[in-house]
């Protein structure tokens, strides 16, 4: 009996994690997959000669990765470990403390006496009691989180097998080593797959650039071929020369890193249309693969027999292999907490029975290459040990790379191709919902409005201008995956900012003021800061100075403080004071060191406001004071009053604003020095304030 053939393709991914305006990296999963999985996984592989698997690596992974290794990164989170508690501000304690046990607890906080103590007496409340934290507690926690990311093979090496032996009072100089020890494992991590892969031993494929769902760039209409009756967006993208730009800057960033050769897609999610496979084959893609699902749609009688999922098939002229959703989905999802050889035996027994009714033929086994094995014993290792060596170990399987799969089968021809995903066959988890849809028409506009198409037919090569990529980041699908009703994260408000991001540093790059809603969430913050009214009209004097204390007394005010997930690097203001009379609007804050300092030599600090209209208020010192202007309009900036001293204080006339009783005014804090924004204030996006007017002071006014 012919063997089948058992195609594993593990895909590697992650975001960019980026802020690109203000250049800093917000999560930190890139930084620490690199270090617990995409080297691990190849390891493991080598650990068993003759095994043989695919790897998938998405490019806008790799080019995150050699940001980290040319110290380009900024990490707050890893910045947050490399700190010494000693030399930390209450703000930097609270962070540690509610981000620092982001792990799986089973695995890798409960088993480990030290951070299980600091686990429980963290609780699992909102409140941080900083306080209760010594020095050493606090830095044995930075030393515990990274330990939780190292895997199966770096655990065995120093210093890290020494760490976890020890256990507690780390010193700052074994956290800087156990720090280096994973600066030179990602170092290593690319050079590990261009030579198993040069050796023959495995197959590495790519993903389009920046990981985004290419049926939908093509036309996001396709999206009611699988879902009838879906809600569009009111503005279609039909765009496929931007998705076609994904796929040869990633098959070409690839070839310049691990070597020129033809190489297989997974697309993105697994997500293919008939017009996103044609434009494959047009680029030289080697194979493609998708889900069962989607060849069960595409055949006249589905997979009513199941023999016909066990083999390759062609659309126009373009080899394509289907998972095997089921067995896939059980490592992903149902063997973690199985016995690992058990988990292993019976995954091999059920790739028997496959074998069994499809002799000869090529199984796939698709699944996400990293995210799952936080859940498994000792990451894994034990479990994919025994898969492979099974494998192995059976006349009846074999284990092969895709192309080797391919290679010598005759592949049947598929005259039709359903459009979807490898969920549920269609587009639901990326379009659909409000929030969705508007993130699809931000993006429409954004590439109408700041890209043009002879720039885009110019892109070409792996020197594709910033610019590009800012606008090819913002396609990657992983922001879409976080808004709508389908997947819940309390870092939700980070994955809205970084797609908001990404298409204000496009329009930057163009020389265009960036629209004022894109400084509003899409999806609902994490937390809404707290805003109080103003109890009265009232007239400070703008001196710049705490002169009365009556003076602000009837002032609102805005909670400027962090909150999310995201542990925000300037703290320099915490609240907003504000207020009214007939004339102006009131505003004050109350930095936590001079404004000339703060701001540097070139700096400006801005107030963003929405109406009716659009407006900025600049504070700049040097230039002679406060000015209000429409962003993008040629109209002369008016003058408006200031003071900067002990306090800051701004005066803004009301009639400029046109603003009347019942208006709501959006307002947001910009901090900017030459090289572009550093802060911005509240981060999770511009606040609404009501405006009363002269009613403030009516008894009976009502809204």
């Amino acid at each position: 009996m012919q063997p089948l053939d058992v195609a594993l393709i593990w895909h590697m991914h992650q975001p960019d994690y980026r802020d690109p305006v203000s250049g800093r990296t917000l999560l930190p999963w890139t930084c620490l997959h690199a270090v617990k999985d995409y080297g691990e996984m190849v390891k493991t592989a080598a650990a068993v000669p003759g095994a043989r698997m695919t790897f998938n690596l998405a490019p806008i992974l790799l080019e995150q990765i050699e940001r980290y290794l040319r110290g380009e990164a900024m990490d707050s989170w890893l910045e947050a470990a490399r700190r010494d508690p000693a030399e930390m501000s209450v703000e930097d304690r609270e962070f540690l403390l509610r981000q620092f046990f982001s792990v799986h607890a089973d695995r890798h906080i409960l088993p480990h006496r030290r951070y299980r103590e600091l686990a429980g007496r963290r609780g699992s409340g909102q409140a941080v009691q900083v306080g209760d934290f010594s020095e050493q507690d606090l830095r044995d926690l930075q030393v515990w989180f990274l330990l939780a990311w190292s895997g199966h093979h770096l655990r065995r090496e120093e210093p890290i097998a020494h760490l976890l032996k020890k256990g507690e009072y780390f010193s700052e100089r074994e956290k800087a080593a156990l720090l280096q020890s994973y600066q030179r494992e990602m170092a290593a991590t690319t050079d590990r797959y261009r030579q198993m892969e040069a050796a023959g031993e495995i197959e590495i494929s790519v993903t389009p650039y920046a990981h985004p769902i290419l049926p939908l760039l093509c036309d996001t209409d396709i999206a009611a071929q699988s879902t009838p009756g879906v809600r569009l967006p009111k503005t279609p993208f039909r765009l496929p020369d931007d998705a076609r730009l994904h796929v040869r800057l990633g098959l070409e960033m690839v070839a310049e890193r691990l070597g020129e050769r033809p190489r297989g897609m997974w697309p993105a999610e697994g997500a293919v249309s008939e017009a996103a496979l044609r434009l494959l084959r047009e680029e030289g893609v080697l194979w493609a693969a998708s889900d069962e699902e989607i060849l069960a749609r595409s055949r006249p009688d589905g997979l009513s027999d199941r023999r016909h999922l066990y083999r390759p098939y062609t659309f126009a002229g373009l080899p394509l292999l289907f998972r095997d959703r089921h067995l896939s989905d059980r490592i992903g999802f149902v063997y973690a907490h199985w016995e690992p050889e058990r988990a292993a035996a019976d995954l091999i027994a059920q790739l028997k029975n496959v074998a069994l009714i499809a002799p000869g033929g090529v199984i796939a086994l698709i699944l996400d290459g990293e995210n799952c094995w936080e859940r498994y014993a000792d990451n894994g290792y034990p479990f994919l040990i025994a898969l492979y060596r099974g494998i192995l170990a059976e006349p009846a399987l074999r284990m092969a790379t895709v192309s080797g799969a391919l290679a010598g089968r005759p592949a049947q021809p598929l005259p039709r191709l359903a459009p979807g995903s490898w969920i549920n066959a269609n587009f639901n988890i990326w379009i659909g919902h409000p929030e969705e849809n508007t993130a699809w028409e931000w993006l429409a506009r954004a590439r109408r409005e700041a890209v043009t198409d002879g720039e885009m037919e110019t892109a070409t090569g792996t020197a594709v201008p910033e610019k590009i990529r800012h606008l090819l980041r913002a396609q990657g699908s992983d922001w879409f995956w976080w808004f709508g009703d389908d997947h819940v994260t309390a870092q939700a408000d980070i994955f809205d900012r970084l797609f908001r991001r990404h298409l204000e540093a496009l329009y930057r790059a163009a020389g265009l003021p960036t629209p004022f809603d894109l400084h509003n969430s899409i999806k609902r913050p994490h937390r809404l800061a707290q805003v109080r009214e103003p109890t009265a009209l009232f007239t400070p004097r703008i001196d710049g100075r705490i002169s009365d204390y009556f003076e602000w007394l009837a002032a609102g005010y805005v909670d400027l403080s962090p909150g999310g997930a995201m542990h925000a690097a300037h703290a320099e203001f915490s609240v907003l004071l504000y207020g009214y009379d007939r004339e102006n609007l009131y505003l004050r804050l109350d930095p936590e060191e001079d404004l000339p300092s703060l701001m540097g030599v070139e700096g400006r600090l801005e107030i963003r406001l929405a109406a009716e209209d659009d407006w900025i208020v600049r504070l700049q010192p040097e230039a002679g004071g406060l000015f209000l202007s429409r962003p993008g309009k040629s109209t002369a900036a008016v003058k408006c009053t200031a003071a900067c001293g002990r306090i800051i204080e701004m005066a803004v006339p009301l009639a400029t604003l046109g603003l009347s009783p019942g208006d709501r005014l959006r307002i947001s804090i910009h901090l900017l020095r030459a090289a572009g924004e550093i802060a911005r204030w509240p981060a999770e996006g511009p606040v609404d304030l009501p405006y009363r007017g002269e009613y403030l002071e009516k008894d009976d006014w009502r809204l």
